[in-house]
């Protein structure tokens, strides 16, 4: 018995930190109540013992069970939480004279402009309720072997308008909320991953201002990286799976979800990037410095980061941060597991297309998405390579790594300064359409073609619209690849990289580019129709600066990598069902039976007839890629009285025919005010369609300079039932009168007969 009795006091000891398990605190963070689709943040505080890492779900986890008014349960991880107190001292940029053009980034604080401060509720749990009504939820909470679970509490959720989480379209092609109203991203990427010596504003006022810009000129959608210099939980010296360091930096990431919910912008969040892994003189040796190379064999690779047990763990945990921290938001779009996964081991004999490993980044992508379905279903997922062709390496099963049943969507990066690269474009989304059916497609990353320290730049002649000092007011590279890639076939516009160049002070006017965009998408229902992506074919004339290309086919109408390889197995591909007058008219189109929309453009608009610049004036490589060459107008032939033939239309007889402009601050007629694109009335018209095709010439098209005639528009042809002949009145005539009888004498009363007496 005395045994017993030692061993039972043993195990309380040991135990110590099990028995002192329990709830101190909670309550809901805010005053503002429940809205259904809205945060709903719960504050808890624990007494736990000894915690040493709470970030680690292996010795805690903090959650909630959600009861919806109809029963459904609903889990929601906790998390580790740090307030802060935000410098609102520092000036406005530029604040110095060695600040540049870009950003203040030092306060009184420096280098932290966020200071901590002490948080009562550390732990915090986020949910956003899908349903108005009355729930009930009831926190979860495990230390070590030891379990609590607090009584139910209730809440009321009050209804409100929100269209839900983003999903798959059920056409497979596009995207749609849950309440099926189709979504169509329209942005671009937001990310400024330069700045890694310590944490400034910077990235967050970035982001901020990339957020409100897209929202301010009718965008909806936005990319940005987790990146070891921007809102990462961990990076380099970092003890792996802590981010205590790093709670300045998703206190910043908290504040830009909430914008971002509050100007409708979705948001597209990549966990990781390839760039981590880095490990040669050629582009760094970012990998020697990673949290979890700590935890490695001396001398393990950075293919190790895939296929390590510990490491794959530990990135398993930063994705349950990630998504008990932000996943709650409807105003999440998806998660991107690694961005450029296929360039993790640029510069080494081993790399991504060695035997064999690109299965196994297939088998860890496809690891980490199983998981994170796990904790937040109601996102889409996805991963993407540097590198199109990459797309088709096998992944662990032997099949295309896009092909992998866990990627909802799939994406490609491409930059090319060709001439053609409209068709490049068009090229890799009917690819898409082809080998991964079911996906929406998207270009997520695209710019001129860059080579060493060159960047490129063009004007569209609005170079007065902007304040002065601008040094980068336009691009036309943006603009064209806006237009083409929004109807070629993918789902969602093509999102320019080159953000660092076009959020800060020395950049301006770029967003306002999706407002045409916009405007001519809003009430079009072409993308919930049965539609067919169409484009006139590639004429294969290269431009005076298109980048070398060996073997190249004429015109460079496909990209590198793709010739005699899969544009030869399947000419399909090659964009396609149009035609033309001219070579130098190039459209894309998507034709329903009901109506065709599309783009117009002139092949000569484009960056190398345009005023530009590179980003080196001594490199000799910049130099043969672009010369600086002072155009004109004059640079770009009009081309007057073109036409664009249509086939395949479904329905013979009228087409209403609409000409849009493309460009802000152009007046939609001569001597008219400026307008942010719309329809331009004086070119609307009727056509037919004859024998299933339809043809219409082209407004003129010729440089920007005297509205309303621009170098491209967007086209609306939409089917007008014939009119319906009235019904024919009958003839008036003169009704004929019957002869009138002769009225007949009025009857006699009969005489009283007389009374007898």
């Amino acid at each position: 018995m005395r045994c017993l009795f030692l061993v039972l006091c043993y195990f309380c000891l040991g135990n110590s930190s099990a028995r002192a398990l329990r709830i101190t605190e909670q309550r809901l963070v805010g005053t503002a109540p429940p809205t259904r689709l809205q945060k709903l943040e719960i504050g808890l505080a624990l007494e736990a013992g000894q915690v040493r890492n709470p970030y680690d779900p292996a010795e805690i986890t903090v959650g909630a069970e959600f009861v919806s008014p109809d029963g459904k349960v609903y889990r929601a991880p906790g998390f580790w939480y740090q307030d802060f107190r935000r410098c609102t001292t520092c000036g406005p940029p530029p604040r110095q004279a060695n600040d540049t053009c870009y950003y203040c980034s030092t306060c009184p604080e420096d280098p932290r402009y966020l200071t901590p401060v002490a948080t009562r509720l550390p732990w915090r749990i986020r949910f956003a309720p899908p349903q108005a009504g009355r729930w009930s939820y009831r926190l979860l909470v495990r230390h070590a072997d030891t379990s609590v679970a607090s009584a139910p509490m209730y809440f009321t959720v009050a209804a409100a308008a929100n269209p839900g989480f983003v999903q798959v379209h059920p056409n497979g092609r596009n995207f749609a909320f849950a309440d099926g109203q189709v979504f169509f991203p329209l942005g671009m990427n937001v990310v400024n991953y330069e700045v890694e010596d310590h944490y400034s504003r910077l990235p967050y006022l970035d982001v901020q201002k990339g957020i409100n810009r897209i929202a301010d000129n009718g965008g909806n959608f936005a990319r940005l990286m987790l990146a070891h210099g921007q809102f990462s939980p961990e990076g380099p010296g970092d003890p792996p799976g802590r981010y205590d360091t790093r709670q300045n930096r998703a206190y910043d990431l908290d504040a830009l979800v909430e914008l971002a919910a509050r100007r409708r912008i979705y948001l597209q969040m990549a966990v990781a990037i390839a760039a981590e892994l880095f490990d040669s003189d050629e582009f760094g040796h970012a990998w020697r410095k990673h949290p979890y190379r700590q935890v490695l064999a001396p001398g393990a690779s950075s293919l190790h980061f895939f296929t390590d047990s510990l490491s794959r763990q530990l990135f398993r945990q930063r994705i349950r941060y990630v998504l008990a921290r932000w996943g709650y938001s409807p105003a999440v779009l998806g998660l991107e597991m690694m961005n450029e996964a296929d360039l993790y081991g640029s510069g080494n004999a081993d790399n991504f297309w060695s035997p064999g490993n690109s299965a196994r980044v297939g088998g860890w992508v496809d690891e980490m998405i199983a998981y994170a379905r796990t904790l937040a279903p109601q996102h889409l997922y996805t991963s993407n390579l540097g590198y199109a062709f990459s797309s088709q390496y096998p992944g662990p099963d032997g099949q295309p790594l896009y092909q992998s049943r866990e990627l909802d969507y799939v994406q490609d990066h491409y930059y090319s300064s060709d001439l053609s690269v409209e068709h490049q474009r068009a090229f890799l989304a009917r690819r898409a359409a082809a080998l991964y059916p079911g996906k929406p497609y998207q270009l997520a990353e695209f710019a001129l073609g860059i080579e060493k320290p060159c960047w490129y730049n063009s004007s569209s002649f609005t170079a007065g619209q902007y304040p002065a000092g601008l040094k980068y007011h336009d691009l036309n590279e943006m603009h064209n690849t806006l237009w083409s890639s929004t109807f070629n076939g993918s789902g969602g516009a093509a999102t320019y990289w080159w953000s660092n160049q076009v959020l800060g002070l020395c950049s301006g006017g770029q967003y306002h580019y999706f407002r045409p965009l916009q405007q001519f998408l809003a009430g079009c229902p072409i993308f919930s129709e049965a539609y067919e992506p169409l484009a006139s074919a590639c004429p294969g004339v290269a431009g005076p600066k298109d980048a070398p290309h060996q073997p190249t086919t004429p015109g460079n109408c496909v990209p590198l990598w793709a010739v005699d390889k899969e544009s030869g197995q399947n000419a399909a591909l090659e964009p396609a069902g149009a035609a033309t007058s001219s070579a130098a008219l190039e459209v894309f189109a998507l034709r329903s039976p009901a109506r065709v929309v599309g783009w117009v453009h002139n092949r000569h608009n484009y960056w190398y007839k345009l005023p530009h610049l590179a980003g080196s004036f001594t490199d000799t490589s910049c130099q043969r890629l672009n010369d600086n060459q002072p155009s004109t107008p004059d640079s770009i032939p009009a081309l007057v009285g073109q036409q664009v033939t249509i086939p395949g239309m479904a329905r013979p007889g009228r087409y209403r025919l609409e000409f849009f402009s493309t460009y802000p601050f152009y007046a939609l007629s001569r001597g008219g005010r400026q307008a942010q694109g719309g329809v331009i009335a004086q070119f609307t018209t009727e056509v037919r369609a004859v024998e299933g095709q339809l043809t219409f010439t082209v407004p003129p098209l010729r440089p920007l300079g005297t509205p309303p005639f621009a170098p491209d528009y967007g086209f609306k042809a939409t089917w007008l039932p014939e009119p319906t002949a009235p019904p024919k009145a009958p003839l008036k005539t003169t009704p004929k009168v019957p002869a009138r009888k002769p009225a007949a004498p009025p009857a006699r009363k009969p005489a009283k007969a007389p009374v007898r007496r």
